[in-house]
């Protein structure tokens, strides 16, 4: 417990120790901008998909998240757009739902007229059947 005591008490690790207290609370101290920027984007998706809902282009009608994975029903204006569109969408989609720009959640894609499932977004990236 002695060295450890003059440890503390030399003069090179007085003059270390605010430097490694700054650097451990640097994690802490970048996740709460992380966190803002995090929020700020998801108000972005979020506002992009109130435009392509049902009031809008019709991309996407309801959504039912009283299950995983949620169950997310399109509308014409989805069925009509090339595939890359749709990807993006529903890559959109699964980032709003998951509250990070860079995470996903999954998401089974149903036809809104019919019922029946036409896709899907997982671990294997979307899959239309």
């Amino acid at each position: 417990m002695k060295w450890l005591y003059l440890f503390l008490k030399s003069r090179s690790i007085r003059a270390l120790l605010p430097t490694l207290l700054l650097i451990s609370l640097w994690p802490w101290a970048s996740n709460g901008q992380d966190f803002k920027k995090w929020e700020a984007k998801t108000r972005e998706y979020k506002q992009w998909l109130d435009l392509h809902g049902s009031e809008g282009s019709r991309l996407w009608l309801r959504i039912d998240s009283s299950r995983r994975p949620h169950k997310l029903y399109v509308g014409e204006a989805f069925h009509n757009a090339n595939y890359k569109e749709k990807e993006h969408f529903i890559e959109i989609f699964s980032n709003y739902l998951a509250g990070h720009p860079e995470k996903f959640t999954l998401i089974d894609i149903f036809d809104a007229k019919t019922g029946k499932p036409v896709g899907e977004f997982g671990w294997g990236g979307f899959k239309l059947y």
